[in-house]
């Protein structure tokens, strides 16, 4: 199917080059055997311009635009491959086309992966290793189904608990996120994959995404909204960056030249090529001036869907970087010859650099492998945050628990991911309820009800009568049982794309199913399965354990059993802090927006920089997460104690592990700027490190800090400053529990 796809995408191509009057050429010269383009020895950036050199006019503008839904336009006369792209990032997924086709049944191309965790999962385990062996993992999940780019990482903000794909992302933290994505694009591209970091930029809301313009100031854009991409490409040299659908200050994402050009392309040195979001592009000369490479999707299957009513009234356009469209601009003197050769010559310079140009990924590879399904497990036990545990409730006694009522909706349910383009289809995935019996084996009786449906799955279930029958089954159930297990959350159809949530509570009947089995049973866990924060006033004061688990992926029932029985220690952080109620979200004010418009007014008070500065209490603050081990932190050292920008910074501690278990602590370093004349928040992460230590043993952990770290966006100058002075190290365990601190000092 691969083959006769690529066939029919060569053969138009060469009929639009051959038959269209605009696009009519002369036959170009033969291509020698010993081209340099051809020599893998030579650097990549001869390579391109051999072969940037050798294309027409013709061949060159039929690359800005795709030839296929996940395919870009090949030139079989000089070798180009087309780039086969594949959605992420949790995972490999079918690309026949829109998520409503390959999320339907009658998908015509099934493609089955390991589903690894929600990126707000990976997050939650601080651990930038792990997250670049899922990179790798993905890449060669990619290699082995024949294709060649992944569209992955999410690196966008959590700035309000309602934006449907907070699940994708790497929570609220720029530093945070920017790390994790570097260590995934690492590992992506470490395979020869194309990864492609997303979506640039302050795409933070799906209402009204292809409508919405995003009003914000340069200092916010820079501190908070631009980091994680900035990092991906000056650490990671990602090869390429999706542009979103939003506007930004009046101009679409695809045709804003500020962002394409002057900050990502200039002020941040990215020598990849930018792809559009599907159905992102509102004009011709605009965008491929502006800094457009490559606009998504195209060819036959572009025009069908952009004539769908849903795809109209969603906003979206595509269509204007067809050939013929950019020749006619550019020889209208509208475009230049010199900016095409730009953006084509940033797609080659990919191509190069992955290999693909003399390497093709064959559909011969295994998927889903052993090694890979440990990784899943893995990732979903380390991204598991306990938040509460009254009387050491967990782990679980095996010896003395012999009753056990799993309950809820998300107990006999696999919910591995939010919806939208991000869900993978596994092989298999397993449910909390399977993970536990398994985990349980023949001593303990596992019971189940599902106490309440999941609103909106199934209408049968939503009528007063089935609701009061399913809460008193599980109320039953956790009445006859040593211990009750509560999973609650949110599911694909709720939590997504396209969709915000509607209410940061718990679908309809879970807050009450939770009050009810905690009564009927006072050793009550309550397990969180969702991807964005929850209201939990109605019922935390009585819950004695409390875990999230996020979206985990496939294994996410054997990770929670895990968890709860102790063969694992918890070691997820919170990566966003948890608000008591969506009021108290700093950007709760100015959410969703009036007449199309979102005035980010909060500004660089995002998360725990609003909660800690303005000593609002949150119910979990960022960078939280229990243990069933404790840990002990001294001897905290800065050296140099005065240094200049020029210099690196060493913070070095210790940590003991002074519990009787064996356990993972993330530290985490923040910076305090008490001098400073711009308003600036109480502290800001800078450093983090996951460290893994035995019963009484003791490790250094080392952090370095270059003058970036002490830096803000100066309005004014328009550049990072880092104003001498005394600022503060702290190191701790969360945003609100601050450990040690030195100071140091900054002499210029």
């Amino acid at each position: 199917m691969r083959r006769l796809a690529a066939s029919f995408a060569t053969v138009l191509v060469s009929l639009l080059l051959c038959s269209t009057p605009a696009l009519a050429q002369n036959p170009p010269s033969a291509v020698p055997a010993d081209a340099p383009y051809k020599n893998m020895a030579l650097p990549v950036e001869k390579r391109v311009a051999d072969l940037l050199s050798r294309m027409t006019l013709e061949e060159k503008v039929t690359m800005l635009s795709g030839s296929g839904w996940m395919e870009s336009a090949a030139i079989p006369r000089l070798g180009i491959p087309a780039i086969k792209m594949a959605d992420g990032p949790m995972g490999v997924r079918s690309w026949a086309g829109s998520s409503a086709i390959t999320n339907s049944a009658s998908n015509p191309v099934k493609v089955l992966s390991t589903s690894f965790p929600a990126g707000i999962g990976m997050a939650a385990t601080w651990d930038t290793e792990l997250v670049q062996r899922e990179g790798k993992a993905i890449g060669q999940e990619v290699k082995a189904l024949g294709r060649d780019m992944i569209l992955g990482p999410t690196v966008n903000i959590n700035r309000v608990p309602l934006w449907g794909r907070n699940f994708e992302g790497y929570g609220e933290d720029p530093y945070l996120a920017g790390q994790l994505g570097v260590a995934y694009i690492r590992g992506v591209q470490g395979e020869g994959v194309i990864p492609s970091v997303k979506h640039f930029a302050v795409n933070n809301e799906e209402f009204e995404r292809h409508r919405i313009d995003v009003k914000i100031d340069e200092r916010t854009l820079h501190e908070i909204y631009l980091p994680a991409f900035k990092a991906v490409v000056q650490q990671a040299d990602v090869w390429t960056v999706m542009s979103a659908y939003n506007k930004v200050n009046g101009v679409h994402c695809a045709e804003n030249a500020y962002l394409l050009t002057e900050v990502l392309k200039k002020e941040f040195g990215f020598k990849g090529f930018v792809i559009s979001d599907w159905g992102s592009t509102y004009s011709t000369t605009p965008t491929v001036n502006a800094g457009m490479d490559l606009e998504m999707p195209g060819g036959p299957p572009m025009k069908p869907w952009l004539e769908r009513p849903a795809t109209q009234a969603a906003g979206n356009s595509d269509g204007w970087l067809v050939p013929e469209k950019v020749l006619a601009e550019v020889k209208a003197g509208n475009i230049s010859e010199a900016t095409v050769d730009d953006n084509v010559g940033r797609i080659l310079r990919v191509i190069f650099l992955s290999g693909i140009f003399e390497f093709s990924h064959t559909a011969l590879g295994d998927v889903d492998t052993e090694a890979q399904q440990a990784l899943a497990r893995e990732a979903a036990t380390e991204g598991i945050v306990l938040l509460k545990n009254s009387g050491a409730l967990l782990p679980l006694d095996a010896a003395k628990v012999k009753t056990i009522a799993v309950i809820g909706p998300n107990a006999a349910t696999a919910r591995t991911g939010g919806g939208g383009s991000s869900l993978v289809r596994p092989k298999y995935a397993i449910t909390p309820l399977d993970g536990i019996r398994k985990r349980a084996g023949s001593a303990i009786q596992v019971s189940t009800a599902i106490g309440v449906a999941m609103e909106g799955e199934d209408p049968a279930q939503d009528t007063p009568e089935a609701r009061a029958k399913a809460l008193q089954e599980a109320v039953d159930a956790a009445s006859k049982a040593d211990v009750a297990v509560v999973v609650v959350g949110r599911y694909f159809k709720n939590e997504g794309e396209g969709f915000d949530v509607k209410t940061m509570d718990l679908p309809a009947g879970q807050d009450e199913l939770i009050a009810a089995v905690e009564k009927a049973n006072p050793h009550t866990i309550v397990v969180l399965n969702t991807g964005n924060p929850v209201t939990m006033t109605k019922w935390i004061d009585a819950t004695p354990a409390l875990l999230d688990m996020w979206y985990g992926g496939q294994e996410g029932g054997n990770a929670i059993a895990s968890i709860l029985f102790g063969d694992a220690s918890p070691s997820g952080k919170l990566p966003v802090s948890m608000p008591k109620r969506f009021e108290d979200s700093p950007a709760a004010k100015n959410y969703p927006g009036e007449n199309l418009a979102v005035n980010y007014a909060e500004g660089i008070y995002v998360g725990y920089r609003y909660y800690d500065t303005r000593d609002v209490e949150p119910q979990f603050p960022f960078g939280f997460g229990m243990s069933y081990t404790t840990f002990e932190y001294s001897g905290l050292r800065v050296k140099p104690e005065k240094f200049s920008g020029e210099q690196t910074l060493e913070v070095s501690l210790q940590v003991k592990n002074t519990g009787k278990r064996s356990g993972a602590e993330v530290v985490e370093l923040y910076v305090h700027d008490g001098h400073s004349k711009i308003d600036r928040p109480i502290h800001e992460l800078k450093g983090f490190s996951r460290v893994e230590l035995k019963p009484g043993e003791t490790k250094t952990v080392t952090m370095k800090l270059d003058r970036s770290a002490f830096s803000y966006w100066s309005p004014e100058s328009r550049r990072w400053v880092a104003e001498p002075g005394t600022f503060e190290i702290q190191v701790g365990a969360s945003s609100r529990d601050i450990r040690l601190r030195a100071p140091v000092e900054l002499s210029r």
